[in-house]
């Protein structure tokens, strides 16, 4: 990919992000966002969709990222700038701060967690005790609006020891996305998880759209490490 794809793929990526609009070429010149003109773009959007990085929604002039184009985009997203608020990283400690005992004081990190992310979050102490909140958050989102599609995520959390059995050796200390098919909790999220705790036998995880927001959950996360 030479660097005007990648610098489109990167704004297509995040303004879908930020909007979960499609997004077309007449937009992107004539809000700045590129210093193109609109026929420039609109080949090199064709281009990427050719790629397998876009997709172009039937009833849109627009293109969303795919699988594809998320991981490109999470594979060449600079992470190590990637950093919590004061005021996010001020709630996550005084979470687990807070009082309780072991397990008390890390569903709190993951209720903060949710707030913070606005995502959902899954706590496994091991692989047969799990606690996960924020299932809320995943079916307010413009993502998750269509009945079909929320019956297919419940399904997926109703069978969740399940899909952990297979999903915890994929997972290690050390935080990492996983997009969509990468995952055994449905191809429509995507989960940022890392192993803690004695052993490395508990696991957390962030589990959100694909569009989710991979920077800041990874800052989130981040701290989380350091606090557990």
């Amino acid at each position: 990919m030479d660097p005007r794809q990648e610098q489109l793929l990167f704004t297509v990526v995040e303004k879908h992000i930020s909007t979960a609009e499609p997004v077309g070429s007449k937009f992107l010149v004539t809000e700045g966002e590129v210093e193109w003109s609109e026929a420039t773009v609109r080949n090199e959007l064709r281009a990427l969709e050719e790629a397998g990085y876009l997709t172009h929604p039937h009833t849109s002039a627009g293109r969303v990222p795919t699988m594809l184009g998320y991981r490109y985009y999470v594979d060449h997203l600079d992470l190590s700038k990637a950093k919590a608020s004061k005021t996010d990283e001020k709630k996550l400690s005084e979470s687990i701060t807070a009082g309780g005992d072991y397990e008390a004081t890390r569903k709190n990190l993951a209720k903060s967690l949710v707030d913070a992310s606005t995502d959902m979050v899954l706590i496994a102490f091991n692989r047969d005790r799990v606690y996960y909140t924020g299932l809320s958050n995943l079916f307010q989102k413009r993502d998750f609006f269509t009945v079909d599609v929320v019956v297919n995520v419940s399904a997926v959390f109703d069978r969740c020891e399940e899909s952990l059995e297979e999903f915890y050796p994929l997972v290690s200390e050390d935080p990492r996305y996983f997009i969509g098919t990468e995952h055994q909790f449905g191809d429509m999220l995507s989960v940022l998880a890392m192993r803690f705790g004695k052993a490395q036998e508990s696991l957390i995880a962030v589990l959100g759209p694909q569009r989710m927001d991979y920077m800041t959950n990874w800052g989130l996360m981040q701290k989380v490490k350091e606090l557990i």
